[in-house]
């Protein structure tokens, strides 16, 4: 009975945690409604709207698709709960990270979601979810990961590190007018906001954090050999018919 009764409640977390899988996947889901047909799309904008979907060329639903990278056609879900300025999700950039993403993501098996879970002792971590996120929206979200990751110890410890992240944004070549307006005006914190929620009432309680698909809940800097080995087995399960990738959206 015991059993039964913890192996109820992981599912049940797991469902929890699945939310952020589909809040990160809404703006990419809306964009292939929108592919798919052609002429006015005023009716089905409305429409989303009324749903609380964002318009398909937002500030939002960009930066919304922006922080997704690899595959929408990916075997497997790896969904990234992390602070840009928690030095443990930095040790994973640096050991774990890029490796990944050449051996995995890049080659299509994997498609990787960024949620923003910037902790409250952490003075610069919203801002620079913010400037990561403001990147995104003009398509420079992970060029912005890297940087805010790799040089975290220059800004950390900054009393406002917007300047710093200004500039970061400048040596991407995004349109400096638009990032302005999108960080200065908290144009992207709704997304943060909602990712730091749904995470927190999901029973996340540090970073990083990795959600595998539907199955596996991996916390900490995990090294890429752990890593490698779960996505390898949610990889193998997937060619055999098992759990579909988390934020997968129903087939009709």
């Amino acid at each position: 009975m015991m059993g039964m009764k913890h192996g109820a409640a992981r599912r049940a977390r797991l469902a929890g945690l699945l939310g952020i899988a589909t809040l990160a996947m809404l703006s990419a889901v809306s964009a292939c409604a929108q592919q798919g047909g052609g002429g006015n799309n005023t009716s089905s904008t409305s429409a989303g709207a009324a749903r609380g979907v964002p318009p398909l060329d937002s500030v939002l639903a960009r930066a919304g698709r922006g922080r997704q990278h690899g595959s929408d056609s990916a075997k497997v879900t790896v969904i990234e709960i992390s602070d840009f300025q928690c030095p443990y999700c930095r040790m994973f950039f640096d050991s774990t990270y890029r490796r990944f993403d050449s051996t995995y993501v890049r080659t299509g098996k994997v498609r990787l979601v960024f949620v923003n879970y910037p902790l409250p002792m952490h003075s610069q971590a919203f801002a620079a979810s913010k400037a990561a996120m403001c990147a995104g929206a003009q398509g420079r979200f992970w060029q912005m990961h890297d940087i805010l990751f790799s040089r975290q110890r220059d800004w950390a410890g900054q009393a406002d590190a917007s300047q710093r992240f200004t500039r970061y944004a400048g040596e991407l070549g995004v349109n400096a007018a638009e990032y302005r307006d999108c960080f200065d005006n908290d144009r992207v914190a709704p997304l943060i906001t909602n990712d730091l929620t749904q995470a927190a009432s999901s029973g996340v309680n540090s970073t990083p954090t990795f959600i595998i698909n539907r199955e596996k809940v991996l916390p900490g800097a995990i090294p890429y050999a752990d890593l490698a080995r779960e996505v390898d087995a949610a990889l193998a399960a997937a060619q055999n018919g098992g759990t579909p990738p988390a934020g997968t959206p129903p087939q009709p």
